[in-house]
């Protein structure tokens, strides 16, 4: 993309969020800043649960960036935060990569000091459910709000 800005667009919902970026740090700094916005004012009593949201969403939209699309700014990555009737919260995230052998990723060991390679268990501490599309580009994220 020599030459041109990053492209962060946005459509809003009543009930969803969706953004498309390139890939780009700076790009995930500005999605969670508004989707962070976009919760607290369609969201009530969910100041207890933002960490782990945005825990995830920036996780979530990190590995897109930088694994799926090579932290390459003209790849792009689509996100959609949806409210599903103010008790859950629904998340996909898109990347443009070849995706990854997510079943074998989940099934893998990790060490606690290890850097890298600890998405998958952050995510299903927070979020009561998840997958992945089978070639591993879409990650697709569900958080009851009641628990």
């Amino acid at each position: 993309m020599t030459g041109k800005q990053p492209v962060l667009m946005i459509r809003q919902t009543a009930d969803s969020i969706c953004f498309t970026f390139s890939s780009t740090m700076k790009n995930i700094d500005d999605v969670c800043e508004r989707t962070n916005q976009y919760i607290r004012s369609n969201l009530n009593d969910i100041d207890d649960l933002l960490f782990s949201i945005n825990l995830v969403i920036r996780e979530g939209l990190t590995n897109a960036v930088r694994h799926g699309n090579g932290d390459d700014p003209a790849k792009m990555v689509r996100f959609l935060f949806t409210i599903v009737s103010k008790r859950a919260i629904q998340l996909m995230i898109q990347d443009e990569g070849d995706g990854f052998d997510w079943r074998k990723q989940q099934t893998l060991g990790q060490l606690e000091n290890n850097d890298h390679g600890r998405g998958i268990r952050i995510i299903g501490t927070y979020f009561n459910r998840y997958s992945y599309n089978d070639k591993g580009n879409i990650l697709y994220l569900e958080k009851d709000l009641s628990s």
